[in-house]
């Protein structure tokens, strides 16, 4: 049994909080949060002590680890206090807003031989796990190009651009699937709700073997969208975040047309098949992994150095926009 702690129970903190107290091998011990009202309701509804200074959980010698889900812009003074108050922590993506300070919590949890875990949710998701899984067993073939859209809705954050909110979740899959670093980056990205934040963003990857990789971000679209292809030379394939289907195909043929109603009609030849994908929560995997990694001392899937490495593909995409031009990552 582990003793949790929660630092931050807004939008998505009140979600660990569900979680642990519905995993049998954690106890929710206190969650602390500015937010009074916050407090209130989680007292209410799980009988968990509360408290509005985080370092009342810091100071508890009964909790041994901890979630951080504050803003992105607090993570690393935060992170660093936790883990050198002996805290195993799993802070929200982004780990902090500059590879520097991630390097320096990373060094920090070594030092102090802790557990450091970075909420990249996606490589807990069922459907991408199961299309790496695919992408394994050589059964796409040489992989061509990736690509991803992240749209809407309105939900601009205060602290940082669609990019890092948005895209980071993609530039993660992208590397968990093709189990690689990409060396180049090329990105555009505009404000136009308010500066200096940009609220539409297009980023292109380059990874080794000529494999590319797109994702374009908003959130001003009216319609929320969230989905991923994978194309390659023997199948392709299309995931759906939100209901975590995944559709695979042959590379098929294009059917002959001879008028624009032809045309118009056309779709593929070609099987097409849905894997079956057992419809787990990726937040309820993810926080069993965490509460293994620090009963067993493993090292996390998704390890501060993942997190580093996500932060570094940030800073490259937005010195891109910046200088207006491709910059190469393995400089």
């Amino acid at each position: 049994m582990v003793e949790i702690g929660v630092l931050g129970v807004g939008e998505w903190g009140k979600n660990h909080a569900r979680v642990y107290r519905e995993l049998e091998n954690s106890n929710l011990v206190m969650v602390a949060d500015l937010s009074g009202m916050r407090l209130k309701k989680l007292n209410k509804t799980y009988k968990v002590a509360v408290t509005n200074d985080y370092r009342d959980i810091l100071n508890n010698p009964e909790i041994e680890a901890v979630s951080v889900c504050t803003p992105s812009s607090t993570h690393f003074e935060i992170v660093r206090e936790c883990l050198e108050a002996g805290k195993h922590v799993l802070v929200e993506k982004p780990m902090c807003l500059d590879s520097l300070s991630a390097q320096k919590l990373i060094d920090i949890s070594e030092k102090q031989k802790k557990t450091l875990m970075v909420g990249h949710i996606f490589r807990f998701n069922p459907a991408v796990r199961k299309l790496k899984d695919e992408i394994s067993k050589d059964n796409f073939g040489r992989i061509f190009f990736l690509y991803g859209s992240r749209m809407g809705l309105r939900t601009p954050r205060d602290d940082c651009g669609v990019i890092f909110d948005f895209a980071l979740h993609d530039f993660d899959v992208f590397c968990f699937l093709l189990n690689d670093l990409p060396i180049e980056v090329t990105a555009i990205g505009t404000p136009y709700l308010r500066e200096p934040y940009e609220d539409v963003g297009m980023v292109t990857l380059r990874f080794p073997n000529k494999i590319l990789a797109h994702i374009q971000v908003s959130w001003l679209t009216p319609k929320k969208i969230r989905d991923l292809w994978v194309v390659g030379q023997e199948k392709s394939a299309s995931l759906d975040y939100m209901s975590q289907d995944i559709e695979i195909y042959d590379i098929g043929v294009v059917p002959e047309y001879d008028s624009f109603g032809g045309f118009k009609l056309i779709t593929r030849e070609g099987d097409t098949y849905k894997p079956y994908i057992q419809n787990l929560e990726p937040l309820k995997l993810e926080l069993a992994h965490f509460l293994e990694c620090v009963e067993n001392r493993k090292q996390p899937l998704t390890d501060g150095k993942v997190g580093l490495q996500v932060i570094k593909i940030i800073e490259a995409t937005y010195k891109s926009i910046k200088e207006k031009k491709t910059v190469d990552l393995r400089e």
